[in-house]
């Protein structure tokens, strides 16, 4: 706990977009303090797999809907049905679903994100290789991208994954 908070007390200075994921997932207490002790932004969520994750932590977790970043990840989380779940708890407590930045740096996350016009999506080119970055043809310009004008998820568009499947098939 004091490490947590010691560190919110060396980020505050510098403005940064969130402090994430400062302890245990389920720790909502530690979370409630820290938002109570930290005026930024904080994120937290990745790790939480159900609408019941979610219902917990906005009801014990002190999270702030008008600057805190949920980051539950739709792979995770037992997949669209589950996450749509998730974003009807958000909107029953008075949350934004912009406030939703899914975890994950995969296609399918980003695809969702850009569906259901979340605030955004983590995303990691050249990390969870071949799976993990953007479509072969998707530029990166300002930290934003497009998504691929093209059947499926952009995985049809990375030509290492393709070579990978190929080789099985």
């Amino acid at each position: 706990m004091q490490t947590a908070l010691q560190f919110a007390d060396g980020l505050a200075p510098y403005g940064v977009r969130w402090y994430e994921e400062a302890g245990d997932p389920l720790d909502y207490a530690l979370q409630r303090q820290l938002c109570e002790h930290y005026a930024g932004p904080t994120a937290t969520g990745e790790n939480l797999f159900s609408h019941q994750d979610v219902r917990n932590l906005l009801r014990h977790g002190g999270m702030r809907p008008d600057r805190d970043i949920l980051q539950m990840d739709p792979v995770l989380s037992y997949g669209l049905v589950e996450y749509l779940r998730m974003l009807d708890e958000l909107r029953i407590r008075g949350w934004s679903t912009r406030q939703c930045i899914p975890h994950g740096g995969h296609q399918f996350a980003l695809n969702i994100a850009a569906g259901l016009k979340l605030g955004g999506n983590e995303s990691y080119p050249r990390v969870f290789a071949p799976f993990g970055g953007f479509a072969d043809s998707t530029p990166v310009e300002e930290g934003f991208v497009a998504i691929p004008d093209m059947p499926g998820i952009g995985f049809e568009d990375k030509a290492e994954l393709m070579k990978i499947f190929h080789a099985h098939l």
